[in-house]
């Protein structure tokens, strides 16, 4: 008998965090009833309308809610776990799907309890940093063989993952999808040469190195600009770097800004940089979405050899690499595209063809789809 649309608790510790676009399009996009459960690795607040409205779960029965909390005021975590349980039965969810390891071990009494089927989304820090492994990590064994399926959005997490002790067998590679209508090649003025940046400003994306291996090339192309999108805790680093390298004309800082706005500064762009290291509590990117919308953009790359990276950038064809830390090796990559736009624009355009082909938002959301319907086909 084929079975109704699947009623999806998605969990997340954010609600609208601009970084995290890959979980808004789950969230937005995902067949079935979509019930998104955010705000904390133990999620505090709930929305059934796909996050346009949302509500606090000491709101939820209220009453109950309220004389149990009364009476055992300590006992505040137990409470919202057993508010999240009521919610999760009254509404007959199917499946639990948690972005982050973090959130996986809140959620996994629950699941167990309930006995729903429970999958965990990895994305990067969750399977790198040292104090998330030091603190959640110590439960990350009981979580794997409490999954259903575990989640990895690059190889070197999924043999990371490995390491953690995740069984082979509930292994999913599954990088991150690209709108392919939004971030689209533009109409570039061809006499500029414009290298943009975008994700947040913090370590692991070394945006200081980025502005210095722009510097280093900058005086064989005095006509170069380079555009920085994102905000984050080494914005103002970044700033005062610019003026201690004299090149402020040559950098502009753009803030945060939506997909929209990110997808029209792509379009007008001669090709994305991005200078992903490991730091030194060991963080490490997943796979950027931003590398994957710049390629679905029409722009090539110059990047890291980190993380998932690799994975998605064929080298000397849809852009380069070079590794962590070797600021001389990527200025002279961008040298070298900026001294040859005809071939910047072929890179540009294979990396446009090979995210059709492989990162499509499309696939990856009927994907995802089919590890949920499998995971609940099991447990029926």
């Amino acid at each position: 008998m084929k079975r109704g649309l699947l009623n999806i608790a998605i969990v997340s510790t954010n609600k609208d965090k601009y970084s995290e676009t890959f979980i808004h399009n789950y969230v937005k996009l995902l067949p079935g009833n979509i019930h998104f459960l955010y705000d904390g690795y133990l999620p505090a607040r709930y929305s059934f309308d796909r996050g346009l409205t949302g509500q606090a779960f000491q709101n939820y029965e209220r009453d109950k809610w309220f004389n149990f909390r009364k009476k055992n005021s300590e006992n505040e975590k137990n409470n919202l776990i057993r508010t999240i349980e009521r919610y999760l039965a009254k509404n007959k969810v199917d499946v639990i799907l948690c972005e982050y390891g973090p959130s996986g071990v809140e959620l996994m009494p629950v699941a167990k309890h309930l006995n729903i089927p429970l999958i965990v989304h990895f994305h990067g820090y969750d399977a790198y940093r040292e104090d998330i492994l030091n603190s959640y990590g110590k439960n990350y064994k009981e979580l794997f063989q409490a999954a259903s399926a575990v989640i990895a959005v690059s190889k070197h997490m999924q043999r990371q993952l490995i390491t953690l002790g995740c069984q082979s067998s509930k292994l999913h590679y599954l990088p991150y999808g690209v709108d392919i209508y939004l971030f689209k090649p533009g109409n570039r003025a061809e006499d500029e040469i414009t290298f943009v940046a975008c994700g947040r400003f913090v370590s692991k994306k070394s945006p200081t190195s980025t502005i210095k291996a722009f510097a280093k090339f900058l005086g064989e192309i005095p006509k170069a600009k380079l555009t920085m999108i994102g905000d984050g805790e080494l914005l103002e680093n970044c700033k005062n770097l610019v003026k201690d390298l004299g090149i402020v004309n040559f950098v502009e800082f753009k803030g945060q800004l939506n997909p929209v706005q990110v997808a029209e500064i792509f379009r007008e762009s001669f090709a994305f940089v991005q200078h992903s290291v490991t730091t030194l509590e060991n963080d490490s990117e997943g796979t950027p979405l931003t590398i994957l919308e710049a390629g679905a953009s029409g722009l090539p790359v110059v990047s890291t050899r980190h993380g998932g990276i690799p994975d998605v950038i064929i080298e000397g064809e849809t852009g380069f690499l070079v590794e962590e830390n070797n600021l001389d090796s990527m200025a002279e990559k961008m040298l070298f595209l900026a001294q040859r736009p005809e071939l910047a624009s072929t890179m540009g355009n294979k990396a446009r063809q090979h995210i059709l082909a492989s990162y499509n938002l499309k696939d990856n959301i009927k994907t995802l789809e089919r590890i949920l319907e499998s995971v609940v086909t099991i447990n029926t």
